[in-house]
């Protein structure tokens, strides 16, 4: 199903074209002496956010340094209200190839705690595996008999839902809220003698029959840690891309299907693009090393869904974290993250909304601004 764009969208688009982003976006929120996270669904059904790329580091739960802009952070989203959150992968570093046994023990610590994390803030988090959750490349290409023990344990650990295929319980998923359906799809196969960034065989017949299934919903997200239509902004990435692309038959499913929004992470930056009616929103950002980082903020409705991306600055300081092995003592997050004065006077800055209304035949795009105009991020 084809979506199409609304004369309003075109209006905006022509008005906003030769103004910055940052003078047509002054502030994410009503500007005052000290900035609070609104408690407001604003008349929405239900709200969602999604962060990929979160940490990418192995960061321990508590981090000593860390914990006041976490809290300011993840708490101030919760305030905003989410029913649940998405994550596209890379939660950590994970660089541990030494064997099963040191997997189970790095898994159990840094997962482990990363789990603890949103439980203790009572968010609902729901993840799909990232290349980090294997291992990251090293570990793909070069150790193949843990990938398995990466699998059971992060089945195990992060206890997402376990309706998909069966070689995928707990990594591929699928479940609705309201007129909302999401599904998650984990973008590593076992190829026999390689791990191929790919939805394909089994899963995508399940895939296909989730997608079959919420036909009836107004709204579908799909959720995967790769981008599939390039080219896209890239930083601090290995830059992987999904095997075949827009070719694939994975996106070629989602195209037949009418899927609103695909959402992914790995390369820490913000690209949003609408290919054969989809849109792509590549976004996300590793805290410990950049210092602009960013989240989305889906807002559900009985007649549109409206996406809003959001960023803000951290500062860092201190010394590195160690416990990153294969890499080099300066490549790794620093021992102290803060939030911005900036941030913390006038809270985060949006940088982009696109809104998508529902339509007997077709949903239509209705209005897209900042990050979702095209071409938007070359200013930059």
């Amino acid at each position: 199903m084809k979506k199409i764009f609304s004369v309003k969208s075109l209006f905006l688009m022509v008005i906003l074209s030769g103004i910055a982003v940052s003078g047509l976006f002054a502030a994410g929120h009503e500007h005052g002496e000290d900035f609070e996270f609104p408690t407001s669904d604003k008349g929405a059904n239900f709200c969602f956010t999604s962060f990929p790329d979160l940490f990418n580091w192995n960061i321990d739960y508590p981090q000593p340094g860390w914990e006041d802009a976490m809290d300011w952070f993840l708490g101030g989203m919760k305030k905003e209200g989410p029913a649940f959150s998405l994550n596209a992968g890379d939660i950590m570093d994970a660089r541990w190839w030494e064997n099963p046994d040191q997997v189970r023990r790095k898994t159990n610590q840094y997962w482990g705690g990363f789990a603890r994390r949103f439980r203790d803030k009572n968010i609902r988090l729901f993840i799909a595996p990232g290349d980090h959750e294997y291992g990251d490349d090293g570990g793909l290409k070069n150790h193949k008999d843990l990938v398995p023990v990466f699998a059971e344990q992060f089945v195990k650990i992060f206890n997402m839902p376990v309706n998909g295929p069966e070689h995928k319980k707990g990594l591929a998923y699928s479940f609705t809220k309201g007129n909302l359906a999401v599904i998650s799809v984990d973008q590593f196969e076992d190829k026999g003698d390689k791990m191929e960034m790919t939805v394909s065989g089994k899963q995508l017949e399940w895939f296909e029959n989730e997608l079959k299934k919420y036909s009836d919903k107004d709204f579908i997200i799909v959720q995967g840690h790769m981008p599939a239509a390039g080219p896209v902004r890239s930083k601090n990435s290995s830059a992987n891309m999904l095997k075949g692309g827009t070719n694939s038959a994975f996106w070629k499913t989602m195209v037949k299907y009418g899927v609103d929004a695909y959402l992914c992470g790995e390369h820490h930056r913000i690209t949003a693009k609408r290919v054969d009616g989809i849109w792509q929103i590549v976004h996300g950002a590793l805290w410990g090393t950049q210092t602009d980082v960013n989240y989305l903020r889906g807002s559900v409705f009985d007649d549109k869904l409206v996406l809003e991306l959001f960023k803000f600055d951290v500062e860092y300081s201190g010394g590195h974290i160690g416990d990153h092995p294969h890499r080099r003592p300066t490549h790794a997050p620093r021992e102290k993250a803060a939030i911005s004065q900036e941030a913390i006077k006038h809270g985060p800055d949006i940088v982009g909304r696109l809104i998508i209304e529902k339509s007997d035949k077709e949903n239509i795009t209705a209005l897209t601004s900042g990050a979702f105009i095209q071409d938007w991020y070359k200013q930059f």
